[in-house]
This record gives structure tokens, C-alpha cells and sequence, in this order.
């Protein structure tokens, strides 16, 4: 592939300009605004990824057709809710990891905790992500990755441990 057709996948971080809100169960009633807007625009223009979104800060995983995330990127940059908007990583890929999903959202869950732990960052710093960190991440919110007994504490895997084994893993 060549130019403005390429499948890349584009990574950036933000920061949130509006005001947090104190730690609650569910997503931020703006997050979620964004993310219903995303979900619209990303199905017409050929675009999936994730999202994350913790402690006021922003981690977006694109991918799709190079113009059309390159432009989503450009209006990104111009959008008043983001502040400190940074590129971390753009590059081609040979196929889609979110196939189908226009934008996933990945809370700060245990799961995403750990790939912070094994790559040293004790909170959610987006700012500091390396892309071996940042492929990590992305491997570990892919869907199909979801059913797998890795994150599944009670998959299969784990039900032959014993019920001692899966309260420990918890």
C-alpha cells in the first residue's frame, strides 16, 4: 500500500480541558458524549480503535485509511476538549486490529494496570508511553483478546486450579 490509501495506526495523548469529575462508576458524561460522536463519524470514515481515559488524560489508538486518520488527527488537534494534544506513534499496518469497532473504550482496569506495571508506570501517564509499551497496550485491548484465560479469571484455564487459585488471582 502507498499513500493516502496505507493502513496506519496512529497513537496520541491529550489532556482533558474540561473538569473531572470525583472518581465514580461508569464513563465521564463528556467521554461519553465524545465517544458517541467518535463512534458516528469513525463508521463513515473508515476508522476503528480504542480509547482511554483516566485521571483528565486522553489515549487514542487509530487506525484506518492514512488521509482519513491523518485528518481525524488534524480536528483532533483543533477540538477544544483536548489540551496538550501529542502524536506518539504513526505507522503502516498490514491489517486492522479493530476490525469492525469503531471505537473501543478500555477503562483504567487491572488489566490495563499491568501492562503499566511491566513497563514501569505506576499511574496512567500517557505522556510518558514508549511504543513497545503502547503495542502492549493495544495487543491487550484487542477484542478477540477479551475471551482469552489471561483475562478471563474464571476461563477455563483457571477453573482447574481450584477455587483457593482463582481468589488469589483476583
Amino acid at each position: 500500500m502507498d499513500g493516502a490509501n496505507e493502513l496506519i495506526g496512529m497513537s496520541y495523548c491529550s489532556k482533558a480541558a474540561f473538569p473531572g469529575e470525583a472518581r465514580s462508576i461508569g464513563v465521564h458524561h463528556e467521554v461519553a458524549r465524545i465517544l458517541t460522536v467518535s463512534r458516528r463519524n469513525n463508521r463513515n470514515g473508515s476508522i476503528s480503535g480504542l480509547l482511554h481515559f483516566a485521571e483528565g488524560r486522553f489515549f487514542q489508538y487509530l487506525e484506518g485509511p492514512a488521509d482519513e486518520v491523518d485528518a481525524l488527527y488534524a480536528r483532533i488537534c483543533r477540538d477544544d476538549r483536548h489540551t496538550e494534544v501529542r502524536r506518539l506513534t504513526r505507522r503502516p499496518l498490514a491489517r486492522r486490529r479493530f476490525d469492525g469497532l469503531p471505537m473501543k473504550f478500555v477503562a483504567l482496569e487491572k488489566q490495563i494496570q499491568r501492562v503499566l506495571d511491566r513497563h514501569g508506570l505506576a499511574k496512567f501517564e500517557p505522556e510518558r508511553f514508549t511504543p513497545a509499551l503502547i503495542e502492549d497496550l493495544v495487543m491487550r485491548s484487542i477484542p478477540e483478546r477479551e475471551g482469552a484465560p489471561e483475562a478471563d479469571p474464571d476461563g477455563p484455564a483457571s477453573r482447574s486450579g481450584g477455587l483457593l487459585q482463582r481468589l488469589l488471582r483476583r
